[in-house]
């Protein structure tokens, strides 16, 4: 079996005697067995090896398991990676629950059972291959409707684009219908290329482009392109970079695509006179980019449905200009496979605020 078809299990525990009944509960030519006697090396290992299954003690010194576990789920590296709590016998209920709440899919008391540590860790390898496998199925299959569907909406918009453009006159029901065609054409169209780009995304086949950028300059780029938009509403749309920002090792193209999104949102929803900010700063080791509005707020109870898939909130719903309710899921898992995150934050009358943060450095 060649070294890219290994499954690798790694351990996550300070006691030896445990690692050593792992490491010979698989020594076999398909397994590889990675070891840490730490949560920090353990989480390192497992951002850049990505097991096939991690074993995970609760009860280690400095980073414990319940913090490593709770990074783990927080990066899009790692959140996919089934974890196995090692928990003694004397823990408590609670902790165990605590551990299954917070992302792990099954437990093994102390002392180890090599039996059921063998049966468990194969379990859980295998439902992930086959998972793996279904999910770049459904992206295959994705990819091959939108193809479809592609090509006869683009001939369909160029037709009405040139119906459009033709010197014979036209009346104004003509007009009205041709645009209405071109509209929904578009709309379609940005709807079949978002549904792919979630597709490849959840499959994990969607590739980034990484280098060096200067991010305050982007955003005051895409600021000044959408300008022309805010002024035809009277909107005051303020861009405030840090000085001195750090580069970034990022896709410039996607980071694009995700503050053309919000700032499209922001513009959508935030009504003439109103205001937009574009805040871009520095943290210890992160950047933070935030784009504020003074629209209509978000209720507390639809805070949820932001960042899920085809979910709109009920300002959303009730707007001139429909969105596809794909928009910031994008967002979110394009944050995430830069090792960021976005979250947002909002008071019904009061506007709202979208949040993402990127790290400063190369993401694995």
């Amino acid at each position: 079996m060649t070294a890219e078809r290994l499954i690798t299990i790694l351990v996550v525990d300070d006691r030896e005697d445990n690692r050593m009944v792992i490491r010979y509960l698989f020594d076999g030519p398909e397994y590889r067995v990675l070891e840490a006697a730490d949560g920090t090396v353990g989480l390192g290992l497992a951002q850049r090896e990505h097991p096939d299954c991690i074993l995970l003690d609760l009860s280690m010194p400095g980073l414990d398991g319940f913090a490593v576990l709770e990074r783990l789920k927080a990066d899009a590296r790692c959140r996919d990676i089934p974890v196995i709590i090692l928990t003694a016998m004397d823990d408590t209920v609670e902790a165990m629950d605590r551990g299954l709440r917070a992302g792990a899919i099954d437990y093994i008391t102390k002392p180890i059972s090599p039996p059921r540590v063998a049966v468990r860790v194969r379990a859980v390898v295998e439902r992930r291959r086959l998972q793996v496998e279904l999910q770049e199925l459904q992206a295959s299959f994705t990819s091959m409707l939108v193809h479809d569907l592609r090509t006869p909406l683009t001939i369909f918009k160029a037709y009405a684009d040139l119906m459009g453009a033709s010197s014979d006159p036209l009346t104004a029901k003509q007009r009205r219908y041709l645009k209405s065609m071109r509209d929904s054409s578009e709309r379609m169209l940005r709807l079949v290329g978002e549904i792919l780009d979630v597709s490849k995304l959840e499959a994990g086949r969607l590739t980034l482009e990484l280098k060096p950028i200067d991010l305050g300059a982007l955003m005051a780029e895409i600021a000044e392109r959408l300008q022309p938009v805010a002024e035809q509403k009277a909107i005051k749309l303020s861009v405030n970079i840090a000085a001195g920002l750090p580069t970034v090792q990022a896709d410039a193209g996607r980071l694009d695509q995700v503050l053309m999104n919000l700032l499209s949102n922001a513009l959508k929803f935030t009504p003439e006179q109103g205001a937009i900010a574009l805040d871009v700063t520095a943290l210890e080791h992160e950047i933070e980019v935030a784009v504020v509005d003074t629209g209509p707020g978000i209720p507390p109870d639809e805070m949820p449905l932001l960042f899920e898939k085809f979910s709109q909130t009920s300002t959303g719903k009730n707007s001139a200009v429909q969105g596809t309710g794909l928009g910031l899921l994008i967002c979110r898992h394009l944050i995430q496979a830069h090792g960021g995150r976005i979250w947002a934050e909002s008071e019904v009358g009061r506007g709202s605020r979208f949040i993402f943060r990127v790290p400063v450095g190369h993401v694995p």
